[in-house]
């Protein structure tokens, strides 16, 4: 198993697999839209991906985070806004080891502090990897749409 972190000449490696996450989630595929949403993350530093693949040079998983600002902790902490493994024997490792990978990470940029708002599927490797719960953070949500 082999993580690293996704450039711009990775991208064919990391759509399929993040539209594999995309149709797990229930969206309907789009690898042009996926791919241009990529392509820009990666290109203007919005986001930063880990891609884990296989002794076949396939992605088998990935992890995704954005960085935020805390004006109150006055430093810049990530996000794990995403990650994914496929269903193979060794998805919980696999799991374990991008979330050790966004960590060092994390500690790399001189951050002490990576947030997520994940299933609750997952809430026992998350807590195994020593992420807490908060149970006095809500989510609100504004949809400009409409």
């Amino acid at each position: 198993m082999n993580i690293f972190k996704a450039e711009q000449w990775n991208l064919e490696n990391l759509l399929p697999i993040f539209e594999e996450y995309r149709v797990a989630q229930g969206m309907m595929q789009n690898p042009d839209r996926t791919f241009a949403f990529l392509s820009n993350r990666i290109r203007f530093s919005e986001s930063i991906f880990f891609i884990a693949v296989d002794s076949n040079k396939s992605a088998v998983g990935f992890v995704q985070l954005y960085p935020r600002i805390s004006s109150l902790r006055l430093q810049r902490y990530w996000q794990l806004a995403d990650i994914f493994v496929r269903e193979i024997k060794d998805k919980n490792e696999i799991y374990a080891e991008l979330l050790a990978k966004a960590k060092e990470f994390v500690r790399y940029t001189q951050s002490t502090w990576l947030v997520t708002e994940q299933l609750s599927e997952y809430q026992p490797l998350l807590e195994h990897e020593g992420f807490r719960r908060n149970p006095q953070k809500n989510i609100f949500e504004l949809n400009l749409t409409d």
